[in-house]
């Protein structure tokens, strides 16, 4: 039997041997999860409309109008649960760079207290373990952050760039105050056990979202009276040019981190 000639792979017919590997696999399952979770939200309403329209009906029997409420309030349940997933994995995705680098910041300053205190006397082993517990809590407020909430990061840039104007000196309290708020809801939760003291060694200090349910915290509106401006406005750190703003800062960071 002779030689077979096996075909070669020319520019020509590339096309035909599609290229697999991750990057294709992630894009795919990315693709396959957005088409999955748009027309959940889409049926639940076209469901709600039907049932409510049977339910307009003047003539309709009693045993089928209670099955109609019953479905309602089911339909109106899974639509609430629907929406908040769906804006949760906008804010997950919308934030997802800065927590990225915040965190990095974060768990390389822990490395490096926990280092000093193994190193460190009496005297000043107090002090260090405040510390540490201060940036457990700041890492607990990032892995742990309200789902739906937008994000207020822990280094806003008007506190970098000592911005002395009036307007961004009430923003930056207004998100001060909502931040030390937060920060306060996450302590009661290490306290109680629900969040890990030590969140660098846990396993859900990755990329996965928190277990803690973000309706657990208690939605309340920050405000306060400012002795210049009056009312505080919303705060600026709401806005993407915001954010922005943070992630260019903090890509120079984590490039030159890359270096070292």
């Amino acid at each position: 039997m002779g030689p077979t000639r096996t075909e070669k792979r020319s520019s020509r017919n590339k096309a035909s041997y599609p290229e697999s590997g991750p990057s294709r696999r992630k894009n795919n399952r990315s693709n396959e999860a957005n088409l999955d979770s748009l027309p959940g939200v889409q049926k639940i309403k076209s469901a709600l409309r039907q049932t409510r329209r049977l339910l307009a009906k003047d003539n309709l029997a009693a045993d089928v109008r209670v099955k109609a409420e019953r479905k309602l309030k089911s339909l109106e349940e899974d639509l609430a649960k629907a929406e908040q997933n769906k804006k949760e994995r906008k804010m997950a995705t919308k934030y997802h760079r800065i927590k990225f680098f915040e965190r990095q910041k974060v768990v390389r300053k822990i490395k490096q207290l926990k280092k000093s205190l193994s190193q460190a006397d009496n005297v000043s082993s107090a002090k260090l373990e405040s510390e540490l517990f201060e940036q457990r809590v700041n890492l607990n407020y990032i892995l742990h952050y309200p789902k739906t909430k937008k994000y207020i990061s822990l280094f806003p840039p008007e506190a970098r760039h000592k911005d002395d104007s009036s307007q961004a000196e009430a923003n930056l309290d207004s998100s001060n105050l909502e931040r030390d708020e937060i920060k306060k809801w996450i302590r009661e939760q290490m306290s109680k056990g629900d969040i890990p003291v030590e969140a660098e060694t846990s396993k859900e200090n990755s990329s996965k979202s928190s277990k803690i349910p973000s309706q657990q915290y208690p939605a309340k509106l920050v405000k306060q009276k400012h002795p210049k401006t009056g009312d505080i406005p919303p705060s600026e750190e709401e806005k993407d040019d915001f954010f922005e703003e943070q992630e260019d800062d903090d890509s120079e960071e984590g490039e030159e981190d890359d270096e070292d």
